[in-house]
């Protein structure tokens, strides 16, 4: 507050603002708060770059089950480069020979990566029948199993396929959230 004279009386005014000490003390709260929130968004966004890498192998898993029922033909889920998932995959129909590709699916996002510890991963690749079964690629018993992918946060998402060949996503570290298949035996 500032005492001012006009026309021989004092007036007191007011004036808005901060002093330079208050500003510094926001700042510096500003900042602690910053570099605590900054950890957090970074998980945060590693989470759901894991769930959208999940959520996209079950859609290929999905269109791919759908085509073979609805072509009555083999379909065949690939990684794109031999046996690395983490590359991105492909859904192929027709004879091995001369396969087409339905729809490409890009590589993981950066801080996602394959948990090779948990499950098989569908090292071979993964075929539907016509039926919609699973099988795995190259042979001809059930495709039971599971991928598992993980976050530099630590946190994992498994894609466990049955034998039926429907898929579905389940955190392997939470007990009996993945069943007892193939990545069941990983929860705590």
């Amino acid at each position: 507050m500032l005492a001012v004279r006009r026309g021989g009386r004092w007036q007191k005014i007011c004036e808005s603002g901060f002093t330079l000490v208050e500003l510094m003390a926001v700042l510096a709260i500003m900042a602690i708060l910053g570099s605590l929130g900054v950890p957090a968004f970074r998980d945060l966004l590693l989470n759901q770059r894991l769930a959208a890498a999940s959520g996209g192998f079950v859609a290929a898993l999905n269109l791919a089950r759908s085509e073979a029922i609805q072509r009555s033909q083999k379909v065949h889920v690939v990684a794109l480069e031999g046996r690395d998932w983490s590359t991105g995959w492909a859904v192929r129909i027709g004879p091995d020979n001369a396969l087409q590709t339905l729809r490409k699916f890009e590589r993981l996002p950066s801080g996602v990566s394959i948990d090779a510890t948990l499950g098989d991963g569908f090292v071979h690749g993964l075929d539907y029948d016509s039926n919609g079964f699973s099988r795995r690629a190259g042979g001809s018993g059930f495709g039971a199993g599971c991928l598992t992918l993980k976050a530099e946060s630590g946190r994992r998402a498994s894609v466990v396929v049955s034998a039926s060949g429907r898929a579905r996503v389940c955190n392997p570290d939470v007990r009996g959230d993945c069943g007892s298949g193939a990545c069941g035996n990983g929860g705590k």
